[in-house]
């Protein structure tokens, strides 16, 4: 197949977001087939274009031929100035994808949701079907986070979901609550296969034990003999992390010296974060910055135990974050505050905790009493692992992206 595969925000090992994409076209590739990406030049700052022209920017990356669109966009941007990076996007992807000869099928990948747009068009335009996979539920999440509180917004966003999603030749979802909600648009289930987020397990070698680094980072961050917990990831409003540094002013106001929490990342909140931490005078709490994806390991090795982070909403209880995917492929127990999907794992396969989210003094409990308990939690790492292995992995996974594609070019009847 020659696959168009649309994602805005693509990156690479390079970067420091999701690889999801990266790693689902590098394996149609190594299977055969042939990917062009249309994303946007966002998260590519440590790859290198072998050709610029205008705009846009052409990579090579590991056999995928990766066309980039000049495109500035930041979590700290309000909701004018981000409408304005997706609307670049749209028009750009349109224009160049409008151009490609050849082209199979087209998989694209939300979010945001206005990906559907340029979809819509192109698939009209070069008359092929497509696989729209839903990464978070658009329009619902920002509404509910009252990111839009237009209902002209919302309500033209509505329509637009249920365009993308009838059109589609096949619809993935990342958990069983996304599955829930496009259903609840009046899609049939058959028509929707959850493929979870995947836990890398090549980036996270277990053999490798790190020593150097860890030391180094022990020692930038004042850790020698910290009982750490790590968030690693986005730093947006959604993640709640107020929830996070609450309980580390407990924790320091009942002088549990040894606990210390890296935060790792950067968003919207992270200015709040910090004054809040200068403000009580907090030295257990670290905030990393960015980490780029192949330190990603170095950090969950150097970890107790990680957390997974959401504020108390239902929609984001449906969400299949990377870092808890991490964390499986790293064989770390995690503690997550999301009464969804993601406490339902840690439950099922008892490897790790749930604390709840409008109770920071839970949390903090809940380190005081793991921190004599660092032996056990190593011990789980093989039982962990075995889960992301069998579950999660990157292959697995795209195996059933690759057999998706290819059930849907066979039933379409647009070629």
């Amino acid at each position: 197949m020659k696959i168009l595969y649309l994602h805005q925000y693509f990156a690479t090992r390079n970067s420091y977001t999701s690889t999801r994409s990266y790693e689902f076209a590098k394996k149609l590739i190594e299977h055969g087939h042939e990917v062009t990406m249309l994303t946007t030049d966002t998260f590519l700052t440590g790859d290198t274009p072998y050709k610029e022209v205008k705009n846009m920017k052409y990579y090579h990356v590991d056999g995928i031929e990766v066309i980039a669109v000049k495109n500035d966009y930041s979590n700290y941007m309000g909701l004018v100035q981000r409408s304005k990076s997706f609307l670049s996007y749209m028009h750009h992807a349109y224009k160049i994808g409008k151009e490609l000869k050849g082209m199979d099928i087209m998989f694209s990948t939300s979010t945001p949701l206005t990906i559907a747009i340029p979809t819509l068009r192109l698939q009209r335009k070069l008359k092929i079907p497509f696989v729209f996979e839903v990464r978070d539920l658009w329009p619902e999440a920002p509404k509910q986070m009252k990111a839009i509180k237009s209902p002209f917004v919302i309500k033209m966003l509505q329509h637009l979901e249920k365009r993308v999603y009838k059109r589609a030749e096949h619809i993935i979802s990342l958990s069983p609550g996304m599955t829930e909600g496009i259903v609840a648009t009046g899609i049939q289930a058959e028509k929707i296969t959850m493929i979870p987020n995947l836990s890398d397990l090549a980036l996270f070698d277990l053999k490798k034990d790190y020593k150097m680094e860890k030391r180094t980072l022990a020692e930038r961050f004042s850790l020698k003999d910290a009982f750490i917990m790590l968030h690693l990831g986005a730093m947006g409003e959604a993640n709640g992390l107020d929830y996070i540094v609450e309980a580390a002013k407990i924790l320091q106001d009942r002088k549990q010296d040894e606990i210390k929490i890296i935060i790792g990342g950067d968003g919207k909140s992270k200015p709040r974060l910090e004054k809040f931490c200068a403000k009580h005078r907090l030295t257990n709490v670290i905030f990393s910055g960015h980490v780029s994806r192949k330190d990603v390991p170095i950090y969950t090795s150097l970890a107790d135990i990680t957390m997974t982070c959401f504020k108390p909403l239902p929609i984001l209880a449906t969400n299949s974050p990377n870092k808890f995917f991490d964390s499986l492929a790293a064989g770390r127990p995690i503690i997550v505050n999301s009464d969804g999907w993601t406490k339902d794992i840690v439950q099922k396969y008892d490897i790790g905790y749930y604390v709840d989210p409008a109770e920071p003094e839970e949390l903090a409990e809940k380190l005081i009493e793991l921190q004599n308990q660092r032996t056990e939690l190593r011990a789980q790492q093989s039982k962990i692992r075995n889960i992301a292995e069998e579950h999660y992995s990157a292959e697995k996974l795209a195996d059933k992206v690759e057999m998706i594609l290819l059930r849907s070019l066979e039933r379409s009847n647009l070629n």
